[in-house]
């Protein structure tokens, strides 16, 4: 049995890099634009993350927001992707190829407070680093990456296929021991820490049943709070990261938000206090660039009386006829 498993995830492998490998070695805009062509027809091909992302935006934005808008709205969404994984696989490239030399990735990326940075490189404690899934996240992994050096470490999901898991392992790290499995990461993360390590974290994902239920867009959504947690019981700082597309010679602007733990002895409910302070980091840059968050994801699904949402026609067709519904930014348009 296990040998059929295996198998199966051979040929899944076999398939799937036919579209992987244009992604690598073409040229850095012809990647980009396979990419997104890419999540144009993922947005063809998934219709529960289109009505997903439909819903999402409808009861975020309310009633400023119309059917035809969300449905340009989330097309977007989707090839930003697209883009995502192409400059993820690209980006990644660049640095494996030309790790003993100066490649001139760098200059693709502007720091939007230099001055934080440097003070950020210039602290000798070990950091967490948070971000999510706006704009080119994996652009923004592999940045946090190059500026901890070996020193640091991510928490990071397994892909189920282990021939497609190689492959991402071999894309995203330059050292094997820079990965920490997602499951039962806390104490090795824990470990890190102390040790002197940096840890790099996902925190943008719908948190479960478990909660806490936050604050985002003006929703309860079951929160991640392992980022919080680690700095509590470590006293490292939360460094909140992001990398979004700017028009101009640098196409990526990487910007950066520190959240201090408290000086004092720990007591209940800071967790809960830092994950907030982190949401309200989070919801400010989405705003700012609200299609390139990846509003497809089931980022309210649990919610707080313990039921699940739905995303079905019938979900999608009662959002949009709430017309009096109203958000926290009813007033805000979206914009790219």
């Amino acid at each position: 049995m296990k040998a059929l498993l295996l198998a199966r995830d051979f040929v899944l492998t076999l398939l799937v890099l036919p579209f992987l490998l244009p992604l690598y070695l073409l040229p850095w805009r012809a990647a980009l634009a396979l990419g997104r062509l890419y999540g144009f027809l993922g947005y063809l091909a998934w219709p529960v993350a289109r009505r997903a992302g439909m819903v999402n935006l409808k009861r975020a934005f309310g009633s400023v927001l119309t059917r035809r808008d969300a449905h340009r709205s989330v097309r977007k969404v989707f090839q930003n992707l697209g883009q995502s994984l192409a400059e993820g696989i690209h980006f990644a490239r660049r640095r494996h190829r030309d790790r003993h030399r100066d490649s001139g990735w760098e200059s693709l990326v502007a720091v939007e407070d230099p001055a934080a940075e440097a003070r950020l490189l210039a602290d000798p404690r070990p950091k967490i680093f948070v971000t999510g899934h706006l704009g080119s996240w994996e652009v923004a992994m592999q940045v946090a990456e190059s500026r901890m050096g070996e020193r640091g470490a991510a928490i990071v999901r397994r892909v189920d296929n282990p021939f497609l898991n190689a492959l991402v392992r071999r894309l995203r790290l330059r050292h094997p021991d820079q990965w920490i499995e997602k499951r039962g990461a806390v104490g090795e993360a824990l470990a890190r820490l102390r040790a002197g390590d940096s840890v790099a974290l996902l925190f943008d994902e719908n948190g479960s049943k478990r909660g806490p239920f936050l604050p985002f867009f003006g929703r309860p959504a079951s929160t991640r709070k392992t980022a919080a947690l680690l700095s509590v019981l470590t006293g490292a700082p939360l460094v909140v990261g992001a990398v979004v597309r700017r028009p101009g010679n640098h196409p990526f602007l990487f910007r950066l938000s520190v959240v201090e733990p408290p000086a004092r002895k720990a007591v209940p409910g800071d967790v809960e206090i830092l994950t907030r302070r982190l949401l309200e980091v989070w919801e400010g840059w989405v705003r700012e660039d609200p299609l390139q968050w990846r509003w497809i994801h089931w980022r309210w699904r649990s919610r707080p009386e313990g039921l699940e949402e739905t995303y079905t026609r019938r979900d999608v067709d009662a959002a949009f006829a709430d017309l009096a519904a109203t958000s926290a930014t009813s007033g805000e348009r979206i914009t790219a």
